[in-house]
């Protein structure tokens, strides 16, 4: 089960870097096409596209290495048994709202898959099939994180930076 999780994590960020990049270069060729006099239309729209799975895959990673911001005056302030429930709490709201986030961005999704994203010819859907995979995603991680160190562990940060992942 290890090698899949090593995989999957590896696939993801190989995913969010290649998006990140397209994006950088939808951005760079829309400002040079303008600068050259020649802009290209359907520039604009794919960085966008591409900008919003970088956050969602984005945010992701951080959430696997615990990365994410925090404010800890309450759980530091708790004994052991009380931080536990408190950050049981916190993944069960995270959760719930994680499904409405899923459940909303498939309505978003399913409603905007006929709508154009402008010249570039694609589906407006793309962008906001990002919201609702970006959610299972997250809730994933989050799972993981709980299964494998606790809730203790859910929401603090891992020992090793991000290349954890790696």
């Amino acid at each position: 089960m290890a090698t899949f999780w090593k995989l999957y994590d590896r696939i993801e960020l190989g995913l969010a870097l290649a998006v990140m990049m397209a994006m950088v270069a939808a951005v760079l060729t829309a400002a040079i096409g303008r600068v050259i006099g020649s802009p290209n239309a359907s520039a604009p729209q794919f960085a966008q596209l591409f900008l919003i799975w970088t956050c969602m895959l984005g945010a992701d990673l951080t959430i696997k290495t615990g990365d994410h911001i925090r404010v800890s005056a309450l759980p530091d302030a708790l004994p052991d048994a009380g931080r536990r429930l408190l950050s049981a709490f916190c993944l069960l709201f995270i959760l719930v709202f994680l499904g409405f986030l899923f459940w909303k961005g498939i309505e978003l999704s399913t409603g905007n898959w006929r709508r154009p994203l402008a010249t570039s010819g694609l589906s407006y859907g793309l962008v906001t099939l990002a919201l609702p995979v970006g959610a299972i995603l997250i809730g994933i991680s989050l799972l993981r994180r709980t299964f494998a160190g606790g809730f203790n562990k859910t929401f603090e940060p891992d020992d090793v930076g991000p290349e954890a992942i790696l």
